[in-house]
């Protein structure tokens, strides 16, 4: 899944990139607005606006020699377009989900990378660090059974291969007092979805 934009993964088309700016504004913008915020030229938009006004999906408004559109948000459509568009957003909360009802729960679960940043595309890997408590020995069969069970579902739901980074709270302040290249990275983009927020602690390089 292209997760900086979900409408590509179905339709790699100008028409993902201005759907996608329009869905994300109330506001009307013009040709030239929406051909600078969709990285398209103004032909292609035009193109496409054109098209997507006649289906009643885009409405149009004139300003003089202007005009201006939005997403018409009645339309019977739009819901469907909302719902593609919110994906990313959507796998997280299930991830949340998942992971609060594991019988072994982890410190920390964090997305981090290209999935974090919303620039992951679809052969990009979905990053998440896994926070081990320190009494869960690494082999435990239920853990693991956690983890690979999380991992597969991920994969079936976005498409995306998933990179789970296992560690314990120890091997994590031994990490970031070493500042090892991975913390670097999570000080940029790690978002925490389940447990700890990590900030604090990847500020400092004291144990905790």
């Amino acid at each position: 899944m292209d997760w900086e934009n979900p409408l590509r993964s179905i339709a790699a088309t100008v028409d993902a990139d201005v759907l996608e700016v329009l869905a994300g504004t109330h506001a009307s913008v013009t040709g030239n607005q929406l051909a600078r915020l969709a990285g398209r030229s103004y032909a292609q938009v035009s193109a496409v606006v054109r098209r997507l006004t006649e289906e009643g999906i885009v409405l149009v408004e004139q300003h003089g020699r202007t005009y201006s559109y939005r997403l018409n948000r009645s339309h019977v459509l739009a819901p469907g377009l909302l719902d593609i568009l919110s994906a990313p957003s959507r796998i997280e909360n299930e991830i949340r989900e998942l992971v609060r009802a594991w019988d072994l729960p982890p410190d920390t679960v964090a997305l981090f990378g290209s999935a974090a940043r919303r620039e992951a595309v679809r052969q990009s890997d979905v990053d998440l660090l896994v926070v081990r408590p320190d009494g869960i020995d690494l082999e435990n069969d239920v853990w693991r059974g956690q983890l690979g069970d999380l991992a597969l579902i991920i994969e079936e739901r976005s498409g995306n291969r998933v990179q789970l980074v296992e560690i314990t709270r120890a091997e994590l302040a031994d990490a970031i007092e070493s500042n090892e290249p991975l913390i670097e990275s999570l000080r940029r983009e790690a978002r925490a979805l389940v447990g700890e927020d990590l900030r604090e602690r990847l500020a400092g390089d004291e144990r905790r």
